[in-house]
């Protein structure tokens, strides 16, 4: 069983007009990329943000995997941080509401 405990930090950039509602970045050692997307996020409903680690190498979703995740908004968290969560399906969908529009970090 392979363990890769991760601290994900990417950006989560919401601007209605331009939306991007998908972003994959590296991991800070480059071991795997994280691909984040979402729904369409309405302030004041819940937005599922779905997390798939990929191997960089294979470029398939990576098994057995250890992650947190905070989402954080001007330096305050709004979501999290949970506790070192594992998922063995390397594929993790997580409900965060949105109070507000404007720029949040994940």
């Amino acid at each position: 069983m392979k363990f890769l405990p991760l601290l994900v930090f990417l950006p989560l950039v919401m601007t209605p007009a331009f939306a991007q509602n998908e972003l994959t970045l590296p991991t800070e050692k480059g071991t795997l990329a994280v691909k984040l997307s979402y729904e369409d996020i309405i302030p004041d409903q819940q937005t599922r943000l779905k997390i798939d680690f990929i191997n960089q190498q294979t470029e398939k979703v990576q098994e057995h995997i250890d992650y947190t995740v905070l989402v954080s908004k001007e330096g305050r968290a709004v979501f999290g941080p949970i506790p070192l969560t594992h998922t063995t399906l390397g594929s993790v969908s997580i409900p965060v509401g949105f109070a507000e529009e404007g720029v949040y970090q994940a």
